[in-house]
């Protein structure tokens, strides 16, 4: 700067001075002033200072030609910027007018309020729902009002609980009356973290609550509807039950004393059509309970091998009946029990072989027991092969449903309701297997006949000792029946032993009986080779007959499986030494061609207890009433005993309480006691009962659930109270009624009984109660009935 005034000054200088001297040439035609050397340096020094003022003018317009180019371009990019910015504005816009078109556009209300509850912001639907208006609104406190009788959390009392978000139902004031809102509380924080506001979305959900209301009423009016439809069908049972019990009992009765021949056959038919129709109303009456809803499970510890013989047990005398044979095998891998519902696993498995028995007329039927891997998991299956009348392929779907038969036309030889199969399958489905029917394999040298199936989880509780107890040991079956020969064959090879054909090398041999009351033997037994009488539970008053013809012992058919193990066993111990004779009857010798010689039986004076085979069976007690429904048409159990023995005179007899308000029923239970005999006291109200058994003594209680003013289950309970507060012994006390509902036989158990028979009581049942709540007692004064 400094530089530059110098310049200036001295330019102007220079310049007066040339100026000056340039005067003074016009004036005085020469230099007056300063000399002509000072004047050429002066000019000299002039023209280099105006060329160097011209070079820095250059520089200067260079310059400011570079600024302005730079300006030039800056304002470009000034200018693009404002385009962007603008752009972006506009864009701006938009999302803001998209976002508040599209929180305006949905039904949901939105409004937003500060700390203060003071409203920030709604939207349209906001202002609709409420009828208010942004200039009234905004800026404002803003609550919903509740209506009188609802109850909603206070403005942000879920921020207290540490919760960042809220949802409740509210039944609030709006502009079209109280409406129900569903409310989302959603609290908006600012980067410290501080609450800013509280965002609210509603939806009006009335619709919907009214369609629950509706749903609500509807439910409750099924489950009343289902409550009611249970009551009658308990009722149902049990008022249809009371007459059929004096019906069968008085039946059952009549078969017991001395008839004539036309006498006993309208006896028995009476029999078995009153086991007919409670068949019916059984079925009916699950039907109606799985329909219903009202099928319950229950958690039980089964013993297979138990169960599956004691089904074919029940079955036998309706298979014998027709010349039929059942055959029971369980492979030695199948678990020793199980955890399912026994009694719903019987019952379909009573349904199965009741089925294959009813439409088998010749052969026999084999219910086998398996375990299979299923999806890596171990599952049971079971098997039911008979040599029947077979179902045709279209029919193996639909024979599943209600109501549906193999053969359902007017001409069909076989009756029933069809629900058989249907409950069996609703059964299957909900213990969480399937059920299905295949045509079955040729077996037992007959073709044709089915093969039903059903598989079950392995729930395993016990396994069982897989063993060969009949490794090495040949066994030959003599029978007419190929079903009971093969399925004795497959007994046999399950536990490890070899089949032997009759005329070869054996043993010990198992030689058939026939299926009638009286044996009916094709061959005598060789006396080299130890032999097993096969005879029907009717035959065994002729065991000492077979005896003296050279039996070694007997078994009982169906043949369980652990029987037919231990009996073999003994013969294979007890093998008898040759060359002991003795006589017997004139029969086809098979085995040897000789005539038998009489073989001292290894057997103990009670045969009965000695046999494996004829074991007390305490099952039929608490059996379901699915053990206890024979077919239309098959042989009742009273008709296979026609005539009980009355007890010796000298016998002890239990001492017996009987409660029954009903007179009939009271008459069929006293002489089904009496002719066991025991001895009955009889009550006909639970007053009575409680009292009789708190000041007397008595070994059992048998009590009718529906009486008059004290029922029996109230009076289990009285009992149970007096016993526990006077330190009094226990009572046995076992349940006599007509519901044969699962409610009713779980109210027993609770109150504090020991047993359930369902009416009408049969004989045979009442026998088994016995044995199982006295094991110990003599068996002379519990006579089979």
């Amino acid at each position: 700067m400094l530089a530059r005034i110098i310049r200036i000054v001295f330019g102007s200088i220079a310049g007066v001075i040339l100026v000056a001297a340039v005067g003074d040439v016009l004036l005085f035609g020469h230099l007056t002033i300063i000399s002509p050397f000072s004047f050429g340096a002066l000019l000299a020094v002039a023209l280099a200072y105006l060329l160097t003022n011209l070079l820095a003018a250059r520089e200067r317009g260079e310059m400011l030609s570079q600024q302005a180019a730079q300006l030039k371009t800056v304002a470009g990019r000034l200018e693009a910027s404002l385009k962007n910015a603008a752009a972006i504005n506009a864009r701006l816009n938009q999302s803001e007018a998209r976002y508040k078109g599209l929180v305006d556009a949905q039904g949901d209300a939105i409004f937003r309020r500060d700390a203060s509850s003071r409203l920030t912001y709604g939207n349209d639907a906001f202002f609709r729902l409420f009828g208010v208006s942004p200039s009234r609104a905004v800026g404002y406190p803003f609550a919903p009002e509740p209506h009188p009788e609802s109850r909603a959390p206070a403005f942000g009392s879920f921020l207290e609980q540490g919760r960042t978000r809220a949802r409740y139902d509210q039944h609030v004031k709006t502009a079209s009356g109280y409406r129900w809102i569903a409310w989302e509380d959603f609290a908006v924080r600012d980067s410290h973290g501080r609450l800013v506001e509280v965002q609210s979305v509603g939806r009006d959900i009335t619709d919907r609550k009214v369609m629950e209301d509706a749903l609500t009423d509807a439910r409750d009016s099924a489950e009343e509807g289902s409550r009611a439809k249970s009551g009658f069908l308990a009722t149902m049972s049990h008022e249809i039950r009371t007459p059929m019990n004096g019906v069968l009992g008085m039946a059952r009765l009549l078969l017991e004393t001395e008839l004539r021949p036309e006498q006993r056959t309208y006896a028995e038919a009476i029999t078995q059509s009153g086991e007919a129709l409670l068949t019916l109303i059984a079925d009916i009456l699950d039907f109606s309970k799985i329909e219903a809803g009202m099928l319950h499970l229950e958690e039980d510890e089964v013993n297979l091998r138990t169960m599956l013989c004691g089904v074919a047990e029940l079955l036998c005398a309706r298979g014998h009946a027709k010349g039929v044979e059942i055959t029971a095998i369980i492979a030695p891998d199948v678990p020793l029990a199980i955890r399912a519902d026994e009694g719903r696993l019987r019952q379909v498995i009573t349904n199965l072989v009741g089925n294959a028995v009813k439409f088998t007329e010749k052969g026999g039927v084999c219910v086998e027991v398996k375990q299979v891997m299923q999806e890596n998991k171990p599952f049971l299956r079971f098997e039911v092969r008979d040599t029947g009348v077979g179902v045709p392929p279209a029919k193996r779907q639909e024979i599943f449903e209600e109501f549906v038969q193999a053969d359902s036309s007017h001409a069909r030889k076989f009756g029933g309701t069809g629900l058989g199969l249907a409950i069996s399958k609703r059964l299957v489905d909900t213990m969480g297997g399937a059920i299905g029917v295949d045509a079955a394999p040729p077996m037992f040298g007959e073709t044709g006949g089915s093969c039903f199936w059903f598989t079950l989880p392995a729930d395993t509780v016990a396994m069982a000792q897989v063993s060969r107890p009949l490794a090495g040991m040949r066994v030959s079956v003599v029978s007419r029946n190929k079903a009971l020969r093969e399925g004795l064959y497959m007994q046999i090879m399950a536990a490890g032993g070899t089949p032997a054909d009759a005329t070869g090398h054996a043993d010990a041999a198992l030689i058939d009986a026939g299926t009638g009351n009286v044996p009916e033997l094709t061959v005598h037994p060789d006396p080299a080779i130890p032999a097993l009488v096969l005879l029907t539970p009717n035959a065994r008053g002729l065991i000492e007959e077979m005896r003296g013809i050279g039996f070694a012992g007997y078994l009982v058919k169906p043949v369980r499986q652990s029987s037919l193990v231990t009996r073999l066993g003994l013969c294979r111990r007890d093998a008898p030494a040759a060359g002991e004779d003795a006589a017997g009857p004139d029969l086809p010798p098979v085995l040897n061609g000789g005539r038998p010689p009489v073989i001292p039986p290894p057997l103990s004076e009670n045969a009965d207890s000695a046999d494996p085979s004829m074991e007390a069976r305490p099952h039929a007690a608490a059996t379901t009433r699915a053990e206890a429904r024979p077919s239309k048409g098959a042989p009742s159990r009273a008709a296979a005993h026609s005539k009980v023995a009355p007890a010796a005179a000298d016998a002890r007899g239990l001492h017996i309480l009987l409660a029954e308000d009903n007179p009939i029923n009271m008459l069929l239970i006293r002489e089904l006691l009496r002719r066991r005999g025991h001895r009955v006291t009889e009550v006909t109200t639970g007053n009575d009962a409680v009292k009789a058994v708190l000041e007397n003594s008595f070994d059992l209680l048998l009590t009718d659930i529906h009486m008059p003013g004290m029922d029996g289950i109230e009076a289990t309970r009285a009992i149970r109270d007096g016993e526990a507060r006077s330190g009094r012994a226990r009572t046995p006390i076992v349940a006599l009624t007509a519901d044969a509902l699962e409610a009713g036989k779980r109210s027993c158990q609770e109150a504090g009984m020991d047993g359930f028979l369902t009416k009408p009581v049969d004989p045979a049942e009442l026998e088994e109660m016995f044995l199982m709540l006295f094991p110990g007692e003599e068996h002379s004064h519990i006579v089979a009935a």
